[in-house]
């Protein structure tokens, strides 16, 4: 679903876009917000991996990072009240698959080998591999555009099966069998220069949808927030000093200037 109106409004207020902002027409800032919305959703879900791992004291083998990514997939493609789970996650694969095409135009010698995070083009492609491993008919297209061979996709559905049962290995004891755990509280700040993004956050019920499926799935010891935020950077974390989940507005009009700087031009 398209949500035109918040695309109308973000025009006609005047957002600074990119030189052939004039070209952009009102159903592709549609379609810039839709890509912007479903990076914040898988970015949530992402966060939250760090959250559940801080709050509750779970072991992790390997990066973080990539657990995380792992389970904020896993969250999607296995959210049947989410109707734009699949979409979310197809372009949120997009969005680590063309910053890495920025990260490259740099010259390798600027990448960090070494980081708590796997390369962009490593995680869109590791995010690919688990879609079509769960569901194989649903993401062929999408395979297929990243090149992903027969083989490989078939190889998929262990990569899956395997990241599935790890996750729920260590978050059975926390599942909620009887009485919920400690709340999970949302907040909106003020967004200022933000508030298109802001008003389209609210809309769709971003941080209120993924604190429910938390809420309804796991006990949490103590009370947890998840705070959108301006922060003068387009970011998103965890803050387990505070248990809050921050996700910064900067991140989505960020999204929002990928789509329409890079990812339109591309398909056009």
């Amino acid at each position: 679903m398209k949500i035109l109106t918040a695309a109308t409004l973000l025009l006609a207020a005047g957002l600074s876009l990119p030189v052939h902002a004039q070209e952009v027409s009102e159903d592709d800032a549609a379609w810039a917000m839709d890509f912007a919305m479903h990076d914040a959703v898988f970015t949530m879900y992402h966060e939250i991996g760090h959250m559940l791992v801080g709050e509750l004291g779970l072991p992790v083998l390997g990066k973080e990072e990539d657990a995380a990514d792992s389970l904020a997939t896993i969250l999607l493609l296995t959210d049947e009240e989410d109707d734009d789970a699949y979409e979310a996650l197809i372009d949120s694969a997009d969005g680590w698959y063309f910053n890495a095409v920025n990260s490259t135009g740099s010259g390798v010698d600027d990448f960090s080998y070494y980081d708590e995070h796997s390369l962009d083009i490593q995680r869109a492609y590791a995010m690919v591999c688990m879609m079509v491993g769960k569901d194989p008919d649903a993401f062929a297209e999408t395979a297929d555009e990243y090149g992903l061979e027969a083989e490989q996709q078939e190889n998929c559905a262990y990569t899956f099966d395997q990241a599935i049962t790890s996750w729920a290995v260590v978050l059975e004891q926390h599942e909620v069998t009887d009485a919920r755990g400690a709340e999970i509280s949302v907040v909106y700040e003020e967004a200022g220069d933000f508030t298109e993004f802001a008003n389209e956050l609210e809309a769709r019920q971003v941080l209120e949808r993924a604190a429910d499926l938390i809420m309804a799935g796991y006990v949490l010891p103590g009370p947890v927030t998840f705070r959108a935020t301006q922060c003068g950077q387009a970011n998103a974390f965890y803050s387990p000093g505070d248990s809050e989940v921050i996700y910064c507005y900067e991140l989505a009009e960020e999204m929002f200037r990928l789509y329409i700087n890079d990812i339109l031009p591309a398909y056009q």
